[in-house]
């Protein structure tokens, strides 16, 4: 808002009565030299001249764009990375590099991993949780050894492996969760809960396995093994156009953090593996 300047020159005229003027005072008032008409500048209201509503109008319009630009999309996922929450995760997409890990024709274990442990982390940097990752391209080749010992570096609070299984009979599918340590047990029952409930796919519970990744982290850690990539179904659903079968699934991890998180006490009684799982690695 423009202020108004009083005029320079201006002279100012005091009555000799504060009172209001009736008819008659005005009348005895001694007669005085009239003021030159252009030494009282006439004020009018400011306008905007035309070409500055214009300039408005189009900065306003500018600004408009920019909101719905993808600028501003990046802006929001900036902002949604900021950590709100007191726990972090580490997750660790399992093979990569030189190592594919399990295959079906086009599909490698490799890159399913990684796209899945992509979804998770996004869902958890939305919900307010730093999110730390073993790999983030499928360049790197890492062993079990760089994968803990980057996860302790970080202080995570739990540690996920994302894996899919394997097996000779295209027919086998479920969903199951690797632990080791007691601390890693209530972790893996609840990413496997979710996981299957989110996929459709039977629930085949916990088991434990002697894995370095699992072995040998500081803190609470699972090993999820998804759906079985060999299954001739999950392979026409994972190349079926418009697929959301990585998404679901990486909602299902997050969806079992989550819940970890929110109780991490272990179930009474530990739900077994039947039949035993089938492992996609050796080590």
């Amino acid at each position: 808002m423009r202020r108004r300047q009083m005029p320079t020159g201006r002279r100012v005229v005091r009555l000799p009565d504060a009172s209001p003027l009736s008819s008659q005072t005005t009348a005895r008032l001694p007669s005085r030299t009239p003021l030159p008409t252009s030494s009282v500048p006439t004020q009018r209201n400011p306008r905007v001249p035309a070409r500055s509503k214009l300039i408005f109008a189009a900065i306003v319009i500018a600004g408009v764009a920019y909101l719905l630009s993808a600028d501003r999309t990046v802006s929001q996922k900036a902002l949604a990375i900021v950590a709100t929450k007191p726990q972090t995760v580490c997750l660790d997409p399992g093979h990569g590099g030189s190592d594919p890990g399990a295959s079906n024709n086009n599909i490698t274990e490799r890159d399913i991993n990684l796209t899945v442990a992509l979804g998770v982390r996004d869902l958890l940097q939305s919900q307010g949780y730093k999110v730390y990752m073993t790999r983030t391209t499928n360049d790197p080749t890492l062993s079990n050894a760089d994968r803990y010992h980057y996860c302790n570096n970080q202080k995570a609070t739990i540690m996920v492996s994302i894996h899919h299984n394997y097996f000779t009979d295209t027919s086998v599918d479920y969903d199951s969760s690797l632990y080791y340590k007691p601390q890693d047990l209530a972790l893996a029952t609840s990413i496997v809960a979710a996981t299957s409930s989110k996929l459709g796919l039977s629930n085949n519970g916990v088991a434990s396995f002697q894995d370095g990744v699992l072995s040998e982290s500081n803190m609470p850690a699972s090993l999820s093994e998804g759906f079985f990539i060999t299954n001739d179904a999950e392979y026409a659903k994972l190349t079926a156009p418009g697929s959301t079968r990585l998404t679901d699934e990486a909602a299902g991890i997050d969806a079992g953090i989550i819940g970890y998180f929110a109780n991490p006490s272990p179930p009474a009684t530990p739900p077994g593996s039947t039949p035993p799982p089938v492992l996609d690695r050796a080590d």
